[in-house]
């Protein structure tokens, strides 16, 4: 009973209905702006999902010809139920942790497993709008194609509501775990970034292991899984166990339907027990320790006097500044680095786990090097549009973004700064480009062209993703996550920079049409990067004075 009382609380705190309600009671226009906001959200996404549901249908097609319909299903399960694994982390890092209202829930009679309880289902959720796009699309094709009937369509919803449990569980028991052994350490920050990323790559190549195929024998093992009844279906869902219930809960029929179907509501509330019975031993141990902060190392007058005389330039000064604070928080870091980090690291699983890149490389090599360069270039533009470091650069100072509007230095020179974060932080993407030169071969003078054609084209994301920050920034968040995780302006950064990448795309392709030349396509692509990004630069710097004075934090 106290588990749900306080799960009715944190609903209302982190999704913000009583303050929807008011504002439908007493401010409708906000209401419906808060809304038309979501509705927006939604409508940027939706490009994105026709060609997924399209890619579905194919598979549909495909799998229901060789009489394993329920592949699709197995596949969408894999497929969120890992994302949901890998990207809850830092969900869970700052719900369970970092919360502001924890030191109140502390003091209350609670169990540790009714403030974990409560919480968990606050990620649940979250988890739930995050596989949205993955899970539904094919569930809906799945339905529409066999003709599904209104229990199936029941059960479909049902497995969708329980996706998140297990991985969401063994995510957090991982996070209960490393809070609990390194919340004591002076280096804790430094313990928890190593954790989740180790984490990260334990998942992928325990991944790439479950579903490798043994090297030479790939007909021969395609054709037993052909003949296999469910093969693939089976192996599919090597990598997440579950997925077989749940693909055969919809497919199977009869009997088997629910029988596979109850084996999935097992493994799920089996590892909702799992967590509680964990949380309840060591969720308080994480905590102890988590909130007190180490003393500085006192400063001589010499070193302050030294340190004042090697003042760097506002602009700099304000990018170190944010290096700074990404680097003390490691919610944020992880966010901001984890797509730059993924990469290399499905890059590099091929090699250790002995597949081949022969073939792959040899079609690229066939493409003309200048064009692979470009390529290269285009990477690490999108680095920068998938990166929030510009997106919520604003957003990420929360309440002590007065500091921001009260320092001696320009709001002109502070954009300049952010700027340059985010270039850095684009920049961390060099060593997969450096790898793409070494195995394709590039000159040096290819290597420098990707190089600088790399960084003009992060511009457009991060110039557009600070002005949507600078209009609209989110400073009440009561957790660092939200500011990243729950913040639309990450969200409508990247729409944004992907509209803008796509007209360079158009402008690109039209110079190839009308020349046939590649000079001409990195005239129009770096050109129509540099105007873009210097359009919205301009009005930044314009509008930035005024919104540094008007923007109030209540």
């Amino acid at each position: 009973m106290k588990m749900l009382k306080l799960l009715g609380l944190q609903l209302k705190v982190n999704f913000g209905l009583s303050a929807l309600r008011w504002y439908l009671q007493h401010d409708p226009r906000r209401f419906w702006g808060s809304m038309g906001l979501a509705l927006l959200v939604i409508a940027g996404i939706a490009p994105i999902l026709y060609p997924y549901v399209q890619m579905m249908e194919t598979a549909y097609a495909i799998s229901a010809g060789l009489g394993q319909p329920g592949l699709i299903i197995a596949l969408a399960v894999v497929l969120s139920s890992l994302l949901v694994l890998v990207f809850s982390l830092t969900y869970v890092l700052s719900v369970f942790y970092y919360s502001r209202d924890l030191s109140l829930l502390l003091s209350l009679p609670l169990e540790p497993r009714d403030i974990l309880g409560a919480k968990f289902f606050v990620v649940w959720i979250l988890d739930l709008l995050t596989m949205a796009p993955f899970y539904l699309p094919a569930l809906w094709v799945f339905g529409v194609n066999s003709g599904a009937g209104p229990l199936s369509w029941l059960a479909g919803i049902f497995i969708f509501l329980l996706l998140p449990v297990v991985p969401l569980a063994l995510s957090s028991i991982f996070v209960l775990c490393l809070m609990s052994l390194v919340n004591l350490s002076r280096k804790r920050d430094t313990l928890q970034l190593m954790g989740l990323f180790l984490f990260l790559a334990a998942v992928l190549l325990l991944n790439t292991y479950l579903t490798s195929i043994p090297a030479g024998e790939e007909m021969d093992y395609l054709e037993k899984l052909l003949a296999e009844e469910q093969g693939l279906v089976r192996f599919t869902a090597r990598a997440y166990p579950p997925a077989f219930f749940a693909a055969r809960a919809l497919s199977a029929g009869g009997e088997l339907s629910w029988l596979n179907f109850f084996y999935f509501l097992g493994v799920s509330a089996a590892g909702l027990g799992l967590l509680l019975l964990v949380g309840q031993q060591i969720f308080y141990r994480g905590l102890i320790g988590g909130s007190e902060v180490q003393q500085g190392r006192a400063l001589s007058r010499d070193e302050l006097a030294g340190k004042a005389a090697g003042a760097l330039p506002p602009a700099w000064a304000i990018a170190l500044r944010e290096i700074k604070y990404l680097v003390r928080t490691p919610i944020y870091l992880f966010n901001s680095l984890a797509m730059v980090a993924l990469v290399p690291i499905v890059l590099a699983i091929p090699l250790f786990a002995g597949g081949e890149l022969a073939p792959l490389l040899e079609q690229i090599q066939a493409v003309p090097g200048p064009i692979q360069a470009l390529g290269g270039a285009a990477f690490m533009g999108l680095m920068a549009l998938f990166a929030p470091a510009a997106s919520s650069s604003f957003s990420r100072e929360g309440r002590l973004f007065w500091i921001s509007q009260v320092i001696p230095v320009a709001p002109e020179q502070q954009i300049r700064g952010k700027v340059l974060y985010s270039l850095i932080i684009a920049s961390l993407s060099l060593p997969v480009v450096a790898l793409a030169a070494f195995w394709l071969s590039w000159t040096i003078s290819q290597f420098l062209i990707a190089v600088i054609a790399g960084m003009i084209l992060s511009l457009p994301a991060i110039t557009s993703s600070l002005l949507i920050d600078l209009l609209r920034p989110y400073l009440t968040w009561d957790n660092p996550q939200k500011a990243i995780k729950q913040n639309v302006n990450v969200i409508f950064g990247m729409v944004a920079g992907g509209a803008l990448y796509y007209l360079l795309y158009l402008a690109g392709r039209q110079a190839y049409e009308a020349t046939g030349a590649l000079l001409p396509v990195y005239l129009a692509v770096l050109g129509g990067a540099l105007a873009l990004s210097a359009i919205c630069y301009g009005v930044l710097v314009k509008i930035a004075p005024a919104r540094y004075r008007d923007i109030v934090i209540s």
